[in-house]
C-alpha cells in the first residue's frame, strides 16, 4: 500500500487514537528496521464490537437480543485468545523484569511474522512477541488455554529453528500463559522464563 493514500491516512488516525498499532520492529537477521509496517487492532473492545456487536446491531437496537453467556458466542475462545495476546503485547514493559531484561536496552518489541517462500520449504515463522536487544532476541509465546501441555515446547522449538538471526546474537525463549500449565513444561527446563499472567497483575 502506497503512503499518502486515504487508507494510509485513516490508519494513521487510528494509531493516533489508540485503536490500532503500527508494529514495525527490527529484522532479527540484520538488526535494521523491517521494510514492511504491519497494523494490528490494539483496542480489544473494538475487536469485540466489530466481531459481535456490529453484526447484531439491528437486533440489539430492537431489544430482541439475548445472550446465554460469552462461551455461547461463535469463535469466542479464539477472540479471547487474541485479546489476551494483545493485552500482553500492549504491556510488554511489565514483562522485562520477569524475563531478566529489566536492565537491557530494548531496540525492538513487536509481534514478528515472516512468510515462507513459494518453494514450500516451510521457513515461515510467526512469533507473538519478539523482544530484541543489541545482542539477543527473545521469542515470547503467549498462551491462553484451559490446559497447556508439552506441545507448547515443540511449537517454540520449531519457531526457534526457523527464526533468522544475525551472528553473535543469542536467542532466548519465554512463555506467558493463562490457564493450567502441565508440570512437564516447567520440569523440562526448555523455556528461559515462564510467567503466569497473574504474576504480572501482582496476584501470584
Amino acid at each position: 500500500m502506497e503512503r499518502g493514500g486515504r487508507v494510509s491516512g485513516a490508519l494513521e488516525q487510528l494509531v493516533e487514537c489508540g485503536f490500532a498499532s503500527a508494529d514495525e520492529g527490527n529484522n532479527p537477521a540484520t538488526g535494521r528496521p523491517l521494510r514492511e509496517k504491519r497494523y494490528r487492532l490494539r483496542d480489544n473492545y473494538a475487536r469485540f464490537y466489530l466481531k459481535y456487536i456490529e453484526p447484531a446491531k439491528a437486533v440489539i437496537d430492537a431489544d430482541a437480543f439475548t445472550l446465554g453467556g460469552l462461551d455461547a458466542l461463535e469463535g469466542w475462545n479464539a477472540i479471547a485468545g487474541l485479546a489476551f495476546e494483545n493485552l500482553v503485547v500492549n504491556n510488554y514493559r511489565e514483562l522485562l523484569a520477569p524475563l531478566g531484561l529489566g536492565a537491557a536496552q530494548i531496540v525492538s518489541a513487536a509481534p514478528y511474522r515472516r512468510v515462507g517462500d513459494r518453494s514450500g520449504a516451510g521457513n515461515g515463522v510467526q512469533v507473538d512477541l519478539l523482544l530484541q536487544t543489541r545482542r539477543s532476541v527473545c521469542l515470547v509465546e503467549v498462551k491462553r488455554m484451559r490446559e497447556i501441555g508439552r506441545d507448547v515446547i515443540d511449537e517454540m522449538q520449531e519457531k526457534v529453528r526457523r527464526m533468522p538471526r544475525r551472528n553473535g546474537c543469542s536467542i532466548k525463549t519465554a512463555l506467558v500463559y493463562d490457564g493450567n500449565l502441565a508440570p512437564i513444561v516447567e520440569a523440562d527446563g526448555y523455556f528461559d522464563a515462564i510467567v503466569p499472567f497473574g504474576q504480572l497483575l501482582g496476584l501470584d
